[in-house]
């Protein structure tokens, strides 16, 4: 190949470029070195390894002998680019107004290298180049993590963007340092958190939104999914998960927890009451009455805790039907029932269990409060005029118990009661739960 301290001896070279790369010539970052003399077709190396040597030799040009080293020394994805940027032909051109030309490229043994021309001289047309291949492993590791966490944090912003055009309030907390940032706070988390100017750590935070904004039967549920543990493991980084939990009035509310990092997670609050009522009125609301249907009360109320339940039918309701019609008999469920559920609370609830009769769950209600509601439904039944029957007159029987259970075990305490009442008819039977008759 030839002697590349005569070479530099008999083309005496001014490039900065040029003397830098020769100064590193030994050090390990570079892979290879040879000063290409385009003019004369040969190359001097500086830097060698005998596998370079065996395809250098190989060619009958220069062009052939680089083209050989940078095919069989780049991974197949980076072969056409590579072999572009070797095309000496080209070369003088793209060095116009450069010393130094480059291109990145994943080797077969070294990893990500870089191969570069440098100008020797100022020769015009471009007359000899110093090629280097350099070993970038440790500075494209460094950039592709950097470019990683650009990434992540970019993937971060979309999905916090995302719950901000969605969601009425959107927290996010690091769970290394337990800092929680409100990127959107709305009136009802303010009002919870009493409100303050710096938010406190995640775990206070979360136990102090539960306890006060959280409907009690839901509580459980939510301090479940809200938990840090229970995220890392059943979350993966990028995946979300929603859960729709009543408020401390019995609103619907949908909380949506995106996993965006490792340790950091977002979450996010929005009002389903509407759109929530709306797809349950279609499951779960009987179309006469207005109320709750049958399967409301299997699928949601049978299991959930009560400290009052209630049975409640019209008293000879199918003697109304027999001697008026069922028109009349509809006139008159649609009547009671729309005066049931004008005198119960949001937290209450008041279901069309089959035909006539009529269940009514209570929460948080004292025997003396009981009863009290009870007879003023007995005695608004009374006045119920209809009007296309005006010779209808309704009266109502209610039967129930009071303490505290699930509904559904508490369903036959109000049976029971109902049936005293319906022996004396247009009254009030009230047992306590457990206790029998």
């Amino acid at each position: 190949m030839g002697d590349y301290k005569k070479f530099i001896a008999d083309f005496p070279v001014d490039s900065a470029e040029f003397f830098t790369a020769i100064t590193y010539a030994t050090t390990e970052l570079y892979i290879s070195m040879h000063v290409l003399d385009l003019e004369n077709n040969t190359a001097f190396p500086i830097k060698t390894n005998e596998f370079i040597d065996k395809f250098m030799k190989c060619g009958s040009t220069l062009q052939e002998s680089i083209t050989n080293i940078m095919v069989n020394l780049a991974c197949p994805e980076s072969v056409s680019t590579i072999k572009n940027f070797t095309i000496l032909s080209t070369l003088s051109e793209r060095m116009k107004n450069a010393n130094v030309i480059s291109e990145i490229f994943h080797g077969k043994i070294h990893g990500w290298s870089k191969a570069m021309f440098v100008r020797v001289g100022d020769d015009k047309p471009l007359r000899r180049v110093l090629y280097v291949v350099e070993n970038v492993n440790a500075q494209m590791t460094k950039l592709e993590q950097e470019k990683e966490l650009l990434e992540q944090n970019r993937k971060q912003q979309n999905m916090i963007n995302a719950l901000m055009n969605g969601y009425a309030s959107v927290v996010g907390v690091d769970f290394v340092t337990e800092k929680v940032e409100f990127f959107r706070t709305s009136d009802r988390i303010k009002s919870a958190l009493g409100f303050m100017k710096e938010p406190p750590p995640f775990k206070i935070l979360v136990e102090k939104l539960i306890n006060t904004a959280v409907h009690e039967e839901d509580r459980k549920s939510i301090r479940e999914v809200a938990d840090e543990s229970y995220i890392k493991e059943y979350l993966p980084v990028g995946n979300s998960l929603s859960k729709i939990f009543h408020n401390e009035v019995g609103q619907y509310v949908e909380m949506k927890i995106v996993r965006t990092g490792e340790e950091t997670t977002v979450f996010g609050f929005t009002d389903k009451n509407n759109e929530i009522t709306e797809i349950n009125d279609k499951i779960y609301k009987d179309s006469l009455t207005q109320v709750m249907n049958r399967k409301y009360f299997d699928d949601k109320l049978a299991l959930r805790n009560s400290q009052a339940v209630v049975m409640a039918d019209i008293d000879f309701f199918k003697e109304v039907n027999d001697n008026y019609g069922h028109q009349c008999g509809d006139a008159a469920l649609a009547a009671v029932a729309s005066i049931l559920n004008s005198s119960v609370r949001n937290l209450d609830r008041v279901v069309r269990y089959g035909g006539d009769e009529f269940l009514i769950s209570f929460k948080g209600i004292t025997h003396e409060v009981l009863r009290n509601r009870l007879e003023q439904m007995r005695a608004r039944a009374e006045k119920i005029k209809l009007q296309d029957y005006p010779d209808v007159k309704l009266t109502m029987s209610f039967g129930g118990t009071f303490g505290d259970g699930i509904v559904s075990d508490m369903l036959s305490f109000a049976d029971k009661a109902l049936y005293v009442s319906k022996k004396k008819r247009n009254c009030v039977t009230l047992v306590p739960f457990e206790e029998k008759i």
